[in-house]
């Protein structure tokens, strides 16, 4: 028998192709096209309509996780895709392929990652899960008669996803190779399995063979049939690429927007964290918070003491260390989700119903995928993980491994988050079988810390604890300095032990972090915020107003003017002065100031009719004091003399009338606005009806008067002078005719 040896699945990114310039404009590539958000039938109708309209054979076609199709296209597809108002995104189609993988020979007793994260103890083995585990990798041997194994979906030719590399069989046996008296028992033993098959022989594939796959579990989650319905996936796979926000939407991630829609459809993913030996940041799916990702440590023995001796498969790496080749978290984004298990020299199934022994973190991974298969249910039984939303039962899981490492210390490995490495790299608890049930476990952070504020001395930074999982949890802070981003470089602040911290010029060329210390009756746990950029010292600009300070209100005396401070650039913080100026021709120069007139408000008097206002501004920083003033207003006017609404009257008539002599004539005043201050009155008689042949009677200026033999023939008229400060108007009463 053959005795292959293997490492991690890693889908490494071409980036571009070498190509004659002038073959590239016109050489169809292999793209994906995702549509805007639409209906699964809409999608569909879309997908045909294209193809037929371009010409397009469609290599791939996507109802669940994302709604779209594969294709190969040409310039001239891609310009007028991307222009078709149906479509979202328009990205290549990356192409992936595996490293070498070197399987060993095969022995025959239970593997010791089982029995190290709790899936054999001593004889006795677990029985299968109640959920379905999708591997999706190159298939899995379907015949194999140590498997459980049923078809999914092939999406990289036709027929049965059958394994015709051995991976994918391999990862197959660690979650679920069934406890028949030979061969190697899975974490899970008997589980069903369904081969999700997105790579071939050589390993080699694209992107859109993974989105293939994807959106075939996601389906599973939204069909008709409850009992074909996927809980978990294991993705022993990844390559280099930075981590995406808003799950992909934002750079056109394809395979992340995949990865969410199924989460949300209820599937938890557990995904290798990579075997480059490097910070898990730069690694895909490993980086992307909707997963659990897995770390790989060695363990030669399948016990917790680190007295095993050192890997028996060609790795120099001690019991109970951190294999060589994983990838380790840094950042307190990847920290939150990432755990460890073992990884190194793990003996399994293999294609062709044989055996075989491999390393790599993709060893590691489905490992814990059988632990959440567990964690879901096993015999039929429900576990406390059913029905948990996949961000729940990513907490459970880690607070499983961290609970775990509270109660047994002397179990963990060394470079376990109670036992770290002096280089600050973050492998995660030991994955295990202690299962949340209850409320009152160890605090283990399910939201990073958060830091707010400028990173420039002076500027004072706020810590926010983040979220916790745990009861009864108290929370103590720290701040630290660090070298550089990594945490590795970082040492704490003397005195820096509140949510708050001011940066000193000891911070500057520096980053700083916000550290939270989680404590309750069974534990404790740390975590950290990411960090600042490098601090800066300030530089100090002088004001510069932006917008001129400006007036409003009635340039009219006894109306009030209000006056803003405009706006300003610079260095804050500023202060402000503000004063009123006179000025007697709307220029500059002709102004003074109004002395004890700084408020924001102010009142026009009578002394500022026929004058200008102006208000003054001076902004003063740490640099210096700048003065600017808003324009003039229009000329001051005075409010307008008093205005009649009724007319005076005589005898209470409006009407002209006849009176006789003798008769006591009593004038009335009238209606008026403009609060008049005094109504001069004086009687007129006239020898006609028109105003103009009136003249007032000498001494009369009361508001009566009698009829004398002088007045007979003659015409009468009341008159009423109304006077203000701005003014007087006079008004006159009709006529009355004495005989």
């Amino acid at each position: 028998m053959r005795s292959p040896r293997t490492l991690l699945f890693a889908l490494l990114v071409v980036a571009s192709l070498v190509l004659p310039a002038v073959a590239a404009a016109d050489t169809a590539r292999p793209y994906i096209v995702v549509f805007e958000r639409s209906s699964a039938p809409a999608a569909r109708a879309a997908t045909s309509e294209i193809a037929e309209d371009q010409d397009l054979t469609t290599t791939q076609r996507y109802d669940d996780a994302v709604h779209g199709f594969a294709a190969k296209l040409d310039s001239g597809d891609v310009r007028e895709l991307k222009n078709d108002p149906r479509v979202a995104e328009v990205v290549p189609d990356k192409p992936v392929r595996m490293t070498s993988l070197v399987p060993l020979a095969s022995g025959d007793n239970i593997p010791t990652g089982v029995r190290r994260v709790g899936g054999a103890v001593g004889t006795t083995v677990h029985q299968a899960s109640t959920a379905n585990v999708a591997v999706v990798d190159t298939g899995v041997d379907l015949t194999h008669p140590d498997l459980n194994a049923v078809a999914g979906t092939n999406c990289v030719g036709s027929g049965a996803p059958q394994d015709d590399n051995g991976h994918g069989t391999h990862v197959a046996g660690i979650i679920g190779a069934k406890n028949q008296g030979s061969g190697a028992v899975g974490v899970a033993p008997g589980t069903k399995i369904y081969a999700v098959k997105v790579l071939n022989a050589s390993g080699s594939g694209y992107t859109s063979q993974i989105v293939c796959g994807l959106d075939w579990v996601t389906a599973t989650r939204t069909d008709s049939d409850p009992n074909n319905d996927i809980s978990v996936v294991n993705m022993s796979l990844g390559g280099g690429s930075s981590p995406t926000a808003n799950c992909g939407t934002s750079v056109g991630d394809v395979e992340h927007m995949a990865i969410c829609r199924a989460t949300a459809a209820g599937v938890t993913f557990v995904v290798a964290a990579g075997n480059s030996n490097t910070d898990e940041q730069s690694f895909a799916p490993a980086n992307e918070p909707e997963v659990l990702t897995v770390t790989s440590v060695s363990d030669s023995d399948g016990l917790p003491g680190g007295v095993g001796g050192g890997a028996t498969c060609g790795f120099s790496d001690g019991d109970d260390t951190p294999a060589s080749y994983s990838n380790y978290a840094t950042r307190a984004a990847e920290i939150a989700h990432t755990l460890a298990a073992p990884g190194t020299c793990i003996r399994s199934t293999y294609r062709g119903g044989m055996y075989a022994t491999m390393s790599g973190t993709s060893m590691a991974s489905p490992h814990v995928a059988g632990l959440v298969a567990l964690c879901m249910g096993e015999n039929g039984a429900h576990g406390p993980c059913w029905g948990k939303t996949p961000a729940q039962v990513i907490r459970m899981m880690i607070d499983a491994s961290t609970t775990a490492a509270a109660q047994a210390p002397n179990t963990v490995f060394s470079g376990s988050p109670s036992k770290p490495l002096a280089n600050g790299r973050y492998y995660g608890d030991l994955a295990s079988t202690v299962f949340p049930s209850a409320p009152g476990l160890i605090p283990v952070n399910t939201a990073a810390p958060t830091e707010s504020g400028t990173a420039v001395t002076g500027q004072t930074l706020t810590g926010g604890t983040g979220t916790w999982s745990g009861s009864g949890n108290s929370y103590t802070y720290d701040w630290v300095r660090c070298t550089t981003t990594s945490i590795a470089s970082c040492s704490a602040i003397a005195g820096a032990t509140g949510q708050t911290y001011t940066l000193v010029s000891g911070d500057v060329g520096r980053y700083v972090r916000f550290r939270v210390r989680a404590a309750n009756s069974d534990g404790a746990g740390l975590a950290r915020s990411a960090a600042t950029v490098a601090v800066t010292a300030p530089v100090v600009v002088a004001p510069a107003v932006t917008a001129a300070p400006a007036l409003s209100g009635s340039a009219t005396v006894g109306a009030t003017l209000t006056g803003t401070n405009g706006r300003w650039s610079g260095t804050a913080p500023f202060t402000y002065s503000t004063v009123w100026l006179r000025c007697n021709d709307g220029t500059v120069g002709s102004c003074t100031a109004l002395s004890g007139q700084s408020a924001s408000t102010y009142t026009l008097t009578a002394a500022d009719k026929g004058k200008y206002l102006r208000f003054q501004v001076t902004a003063r920083n740490a640099k210096a004091a700048v003065t600017t003033r808003s324009v003039a207003t229009p000329i001051v006017t005075g409010p307008p003399p008093p205005a009649n609404s009724v007319l005076p009257t005589i005898n209470g008539t409006t009407a002209a009338g006849t009176l006789t002599v003798g008769t006591t004539l009593t004038g009335s005043q009238g209606t008026w606005s403009g609060s008049p201050t005094s109504y001069p009155k004086a009687w007129l008689r006239c020898t006609t009806t028109t105003l103009s042949s009136c003249a007032a009677i000498s001494g009369s200026t009361a508001a009566t008067y009698v009829a004398t033999a002088a007045d007979r023939g003659r015409y009468l008229r009341f008159q009423v002078t109304a006077t203000n400060p701005f003014g007087s108007t006079t008004v006159r009463s009709n006529t009355m005719l004495i005989r």
